[in-house]
């Protein structure tokens, strides 16, 4: 139904929401990487910066680097 309606699956949305809020988190807050992904309920920091990456194209640290 969400793909029918939206044009993406839900899998899509939920990706979209954890990047944008991880984004938020690291462009906002002087939380580390490892608290932002025990935060975003990822099993570890590894986990987190793989799956960041995949969808971004860089790493958590390199994406907060960029901002400053």
């Amino acid at each position: 139904m969400v793909k029918e309606a939206s044009g993406r699956t839900a899998g899509d949305w939920i990706d979209s929401y954890v990047i944008m809020e991880a984004k938020a988190l690291l462009k906002n807050t002087g939380m580390t990487v490892q608290e932002i992904s025990q935060a975003l309920n990822f099993a570890n920091q590894s986990f987190f910066g793989k799956y960041f990456k995949h969808l971004t194209g860089i790493s958590p640290r390199m994406y907060r680097s960029t901002l400053l």
